[in-house]
């Protein structure tokens, strides 16, 4: 079974496509975890519990993930029409596979994107707008 990584990196060179990648992932995400060697002598088992000693570095606190989230709402009456939600990790994906099939994005420019969302320099609103003619308010924001 190929990782999630593997199956992505499929995704992006176009050996499969969007409905073949979910599914993989689908199955990726249902197969148990695969079980871990047994040591075969004593001596070699790694301890249950491992103690922290004095030299090694503090482990790191993981980083909550981000999200890049798109509103549409009706102004009147606040009722959504669009909620969209995707992770910045698939954004990342998806502008690197993108910029692969246009020559009107500076790689410059993707340079800089990528770096600012991943050194979460992007943050809060990043477009708000409101359409009175169509009675539309379109809310772009990462958090």
């Amino acid at each position: 079974m190929p990782t999630r990584k593997e199956i992505l990196e499929m995704l992006a060179q176009g050996q499969i496509d969007v409905t073949r990648a979910t599914e993989m992932l689908n199955e990726a995400n249902a197969a148990p975890p695969a079980p871990e060697p047994v040591a075969e002598r004593a001596e070699e088992a790694a301890p249950l519990v491992e103690t922290p000693t004095p030299s090694s570095p503090p482990a790191k606190p993981q980083s909550r993930s981000r999200w890049l989230h798109i509103h549409v709402s009706e102004l009147d009456t606040g009722r959504n029409r669009v909620r969209v939600n995707v992770p910045l990790g698939l954004v990342s994906f998806g502008l690197r596979v993108g910029a692969r099939f246009t020559d009107e994005v500076d790689s410059e420019m993707m340079r800089d994107v990528m770096r600012a969302l991943h050194d979460q320099e992007i943050s809060g609103t990043l477009v708000e707008v409101e359409d009175l003619d169509d009675n539309e308010r379109v809310h772009i924001f990462v958090d």
